[in-house]
């Protein structure tokens, strides 16, 4: 799969109508479809890392699938729908501050 600037909304959407629909319709966790997800998700913020200007139909793809993916868990408990919401807020969060999922995070403070 060839993910650019160009298509990235494309798959995000393709991939929610194949993961959340079923999700809120039946209650149907496709575990693979989820996580490839959160995999175009996490590939958003390396894409997105240096650019001033987002667009907002992506940001909210990401962000109204992730609360879509919350609401529903909390009738299912499911371990990875909590992953896979968190996740994508994480990543919409990331976007909106110019960072990305491969970014080191600091543990704690810096002794010198």
């Amino acid at each position: 799969m060839n993910i650019d600037k160009n298509n990235i909304l494309n798959l995000l959407e393709e991939k929610i109508n194949v993961s959340l629909y079923p999700l809120k319709m039946g209650g149907e966790v496709n575990e693979k479809s989820l996580k490839e997800l959160l995999f175009l998700s996490e590939e958003a913020t390396r894409l997105f890392k240096h650019e001033a200007l987002v667009p907002k139909k992506l940001l909210s793809e990401i962000y109204l699938a992730s609360v879509g993916i919350k609401i529903e868990n909390e009738f299912i408990n499911s371990k990875l729908l909590s992953e896979v919401s968190s996740g994508m807020m994480n990543c919409f969060n990331l976007i909106l501050s110019g960072e990305s999922v491969d970014d080191k995070k600091e543990i704690g403070p810096r002794i010198i």
